[in-house]
């Protein structure tokens, strides 16, 4: 690390893991970032290592180090401002979409997924269907009858997920996790503790269930930047993958206090219902 050490900060961060921004005399900035578990360590690590080079100089941090033991990785700072908590034209949003969708094309074909563990779409599809049922008893009470029923009939899509494009996806793709420099009219991915080998269109969820259902603008940057549409299947299914994100995230949300998470999954089941996400 270059520089000498001046003052070290916490900084908020979303994702349950402790962040530490460190400033040197130099001026240059660093973070550390605490896993919550090895599983988020070993993806992060891996991502940065072998994926986010993909995404061309200054487009995410870059890994300095890692320790194992304390689970935490020392990244560099990239430069912009939360594209979630800043206020920006809509011209700016419309440049941040559609960067991303260049950014996340970037990651998905990135060497990440060959080098990490194989796609087994089947194995997906049992996996996802097993969840149906334990997010719902999960989420308990949260959920009226009509929302359980609702989640249970978009589940009968799942099967879709075994023709679906393979990636290396993101795994928490939204707008809190990416930066816009106004100054560079460029963005920068963040937090890669749940990026893995998976199908892309888990990566569209959060996006369409944000963003997207109220400006469909930011919808058709981002594909055009990402230089293709949903397949049939991914456009079949994403409703499905959008009610299991929706009750999973409730059961989250009040077994941790975090009312955010609550506030999501229930404006997401709101579109739902009313057929709005596509």
């Amino acid at each position: 690390m270059a520089g000498t050490l001046t003052k070290v900060r916490g900084a908020a961060d979303s994702s349950n893991s402790p962040v530490w921004e460190l400033f040197c005399r130099n001026g240059s900035r660093f973070f550390v970032k605490v896993a919550p578990s090895e599983i988020f360590h070993v993806r992060e690590v891996h991502a940065y290592r072998f994926a986010v080079p993909a995404l061309g100089p200054l487009c995410a941090p870059r890994l300095m180090a890692s320790d194992p033991a304390q689970l935490a990785v020392l990244l560099t700072a990239a430069s912009g401002r939360n594209v979630a908590t800043t206020r920006l034209k809509m011209a700016d949003r419309v440049k941040v979409h559609q960067q991303a969708g260049l950014l996340l094309r970037a990651l998905h074909s990135s060497a990440g997924v060959s080098i990490g563990a194989r796609v087994d779409p089947g194995g997906l599809l049992r996996a996802r269907r097993r969840s149906v049922e334990e997010h719902l008893a999960a989420a308990g009470d949260l959920l009226s009858p009509a929302e359980r029923e609702l989640v249970r009939q978009l589940a009968t899509l799942l099967p879709l997920l075994s023709s679906c494009p393979v990636a290396f996806i993101h795994g928490d793709a939204q707008e809190r996790n990416l930066l816009w420099d106004a100054a560079k009219g460029s963005v920068a991915l963040l937090n890669f503790g749940r990026a893995q080998p998976a199908l892309a269109v888990d990566d569209f969820v959060r996006l369409a269930t944000g963003p997207w259902a109220s400006q469909p603008r930011l919808r058709t940057a981002f594909f055009t930047g990402y230089g293709r549409e949903l397949t049939r299947s991914e456009k079949q299914v994403l409703p499905a993958l959008a009610a299991l994100d929706a009750v999973s995230g409730l059961a989250w949300g009040a077994r941790t206090g975090d009312d955010g998470v609550i506030d999501r999954a229930r404006m997401t089941l709101k579109l739902l219902g009313n057929g709005v996400v596509m």
